[in-house]
C-alpha cells in the first residue's frame, strides 16, 4: 500500500486544533459513565460550539487505588464511534499507554482510525504510571521509559515500512507490512507528559506536546523550555497544550479558586486565564468538566455561549 509523503501536520484534525500564535479548546473526557448516547450528544454539542477537539484516555484496567476509568471504552473503539457521529471535531487520545501496546497493532489501529475519520485523529502517547497495569501486562514498570522509545520507533516504522524487515527486542516482521497506511506520512503524534524522556527527545520525535496544568509562571518556563528544545533540534514550531480541570461556577464573576489540576472558576476569570495562557505560548487547552458540581450539559452550554467563541476551532 502506498505511503504518503504529506506531513501529518497537514491533516484536517491537526489544522483544526493547532497553529502558531493561536489557542484552541478541547474537551476531555465528557462524562465518567458509560452512557454512549449521552456522551455522543455532548461531543456533538462541543463540535457545534467550536471546540477544536475531544480527547479520551487509555485506561486498560479499573485499578482500585485510582478509581478512574476515563470514558470506560477502549479509546480506538470509542473514537471510531464518535467519528461516525461527528463531522469536523478532531479526535484525540491523551494518552495511549505506549509500553503496554503492541506497536504493530497500534500502528494498524491508529492508521485505521485516521482513515475512517478522514484525517481527524490526533494520537497522544505516554509511558503510563499505574503499577497494577504493568504487572498485569507482564512488564516491569521500571523499564517503561526504554520500552516507550523502542515502541515509538516500531510504531513509526509500521506506518511507513513496505515489505521491509522490522526488528526490535520483542519481535520481528519480515515479508509483511502493516495496512492500512495513514492518510499522511504518519498519524499526528503528540507526547503527553514527560514519557520518561528528555524534553529534547520529545521535541525531536513528536509533532507536539501535551503537558499538565501548572501555575502561570511555572507554565511559562515550561513552554519556553519546549520552544528552545524544538529550536535546538531544528524542528521549528511545534505546539504545546495543557489539560485543565474546571468546576465552572454559576456566578460569572466567581474568582479563580485553585483545585487539583485546575480551578473552581467563573467564566469571566476563565476568559482572563485563557487569554493569559495564549500570551505565554500555549496552543491548546483540554478542559475537563467531570469534577464540577454542575451537570456537564449546563457547564458545556455556558462555555459554548461565552468562552469558546473567543478561542474557536481553526480552519
Amino acid at each position: 500500500m502506498q505511503v504518503s509523503d504529506v506531513p501529518p501536520t497537514t491533516v484536517p484534525g491537526w489544522r483544526r486544533t493547532f497553529a502558531e500564535g493561536e489557542l484552541t479548546l478541547g474537551l476531555s473526557p465528557v462524562t465518567p459513565d458509560g452512557d454512549l448516547e449521552r456522551q455522543v450528544g455532548l461531543v456533538q454539542a462541543a463540535e457545534d460550539a467550536g471546540f477544536a477537539a475531544v480527547w479520551c484516555r487509555d485506561i486498560p484496567l479499573n485499578v482500585e487505588t485510582f478509581g478512574d476509568v476515563g470514558q470506560i471504552h477502549d479509546p480506538f473503539m470509542y473514537l471510531t464511534w464518535l467519528a461516525a457521529h461527528t463531522e469536523k471535531i478532531a479526535l484525540g487520545t491523551a494518552a495511549v499507554v505506549l509500553p503496554l501496546a503492541h506497536p504493530l497493532l497500534l500502528a494498524k489501529r491508529s492508521a485505521g482510525l485516521d482513515r475512517l475519520s478522514d484525517g481527524r485523529f490526533l494520537m497522544g502517547v505516554a509511558s503510563g504510571d499505574r503499577p497494577e497495569e504493568f504487572a498485569a501486562f507482564d512488564l516491569d514498570k521500571g523499564d517503561r521509559g526504554e520500552v516507550f522509545r523502542e515502541h515509538l520507533e516500531v510504531l513509526k516504522k509500521g506506518w511507513t515500512s513496505q515489505m521491509r524487515p522490522v526488528r526490535w527486542s520483542r519481535g520481528r516482521m519480515g515479508g509483511a507490512e502493516v495496512v492500512p497506511k495513514p492518510s499522511a506520512s504518519g498519524v499526528p503524534l503528540l507526547t503527553v507528559g514527560s514519557c520518561l524522556q528528555t524534553t529534547e527527545f520529545n521535541a525531536a520525535h513528536s509533532d507536539g506536546w501535551l503537558t499538565y496544568h501548572r501555575n502561570l509562571p511555572a507554565q511559562k518556563v515550561t513552554v519556553e523550555k519546549w520552544r528552545a528544545s524544538c529550536e535546538e533540534q531544528g524542528q521549528g514550531f511545534k505546539p504545546v497544550g495543557e489539560s485543565l480541570w474546571i468546576d465552572l461556577a454559576e456566578d460569572p464573576a466567581y474568582p479563580a479558586e485553585g483545585r487539583d489540576f485546575g480551578f473552581r472558576i467563573g467564566r469571566e476569570a476563565l476568559l482572563e486565564l485563557l487569554a493569559t495562557q495564549k500570551e505565554l505560548g500555549l496552543n491548546h487547552v483540554m478542559i475537563s468538566l467531570r469534577h464540577g458540581d454542575r451537570p456537564v450539559e449546563d457547564s458545556l452550554a455556558e462555555l459554548a455561549e461565552y468562552v469558546v467563541p473567543e478561542f474557536p476551532a481553526l480552519g
